[in-house]
């Protein structure tokens, strides 16, 4: 199996209308979102947008959307704070009228051992037998694969394919996972409560998509 040499996560829902000036400082800090000394780097608050980072997160508030991005490698997979201030700002927030909620895993790994890219994506494309794959049997040629399941209020979207990635701009395969929820469903009054709920499944999702890493990084065989 290729190790994973990045993985990072998202959290992002959409609304209607986020009211942005309700995001400042003192309105983290007071309802212990963060601390003050959390918050490093740039930061902007106003009535536009919101953006800032802690050592642990970003978070960027639009009006259409608030995205929610950080880490999820080695020690960082075991941390999901980030998913629990998503969910108290919705639960803060219950008037808001939200759309949409993505949770988002991307992770970057080599071929395996031995396996170079072009046979690697191949492999991840099928068996071969495709007959459009006939005009792509160069040693420079490179596949991709995009899949799609309901998988339990979500729909799952993952896309599989190379790309150059880290310091080194080194080549590698991206497995990209968007668990989609449609909140137009649920009752107004309880869609915070809902998307609430939704954002905190955030731990088991990611075991999921660890595990579907782990099958995608065997070549040959079943993959079991």
């Amino acid at each position: 199996m290729a190790p994973i040499t990045n993985a990072f996560s998202g959290i992002v829902i959409t609304a209607q209308d986020f009211n942005a000036s309700i995001l400042t400082e003192t309105w983290l800090v007071s309802n212990s979102l963060v601390r003050a000394d959390d918050l490093v780097g740039l930061r902007v608050f106003s009535e536009q947008f919101v953006q800032f980072q802690t050592k642990r997160f970003q978070l960027l508030l639009l009006p259409s959307k608030l995205q929610l991005t950080f880490s999820i490698l080695g020690e960082d997979a075991k941390d999901d704070s980030p998913k629990e201030i998503a969910a108290r700002v919705v639960e803060l927030l219950p008037h808001t009228p939200f759309r949409a909620l993505g949770l988002n895993f991307d992770f970057f790994t080599p071929c395996p051992e031995g396996v170079g890219m072009p046979e690697y994506t191949r492999a991840l494309l099928g068996d071969g037998t495709f007959p459009l794959l006939r005009d792509f049997a160069s040693t420079d040629a490179r596949f991709g694969r995009y899949m799609s399941k309901d998988f339990g209020e979500a729909r799952l979207k993952l896309e599989v394919k190379p790309v150059h990635a880290g310091p080194s701009n080194e080549e590698m395969v991206q497995f990209s996972f968007n668990f989609h929820h449609s909140l137009d469903s649920i009752d107004a009054a309880e869609r915070a409560e809902g998307t609430a709920t939704r954002i905190r499944t955030w731990p088991n999702l990611l075991q999921y998509a660890e595990e579907l890493v782990s099958r995608g990084s065997i070549v040959g065989g079943n993959g079991q």
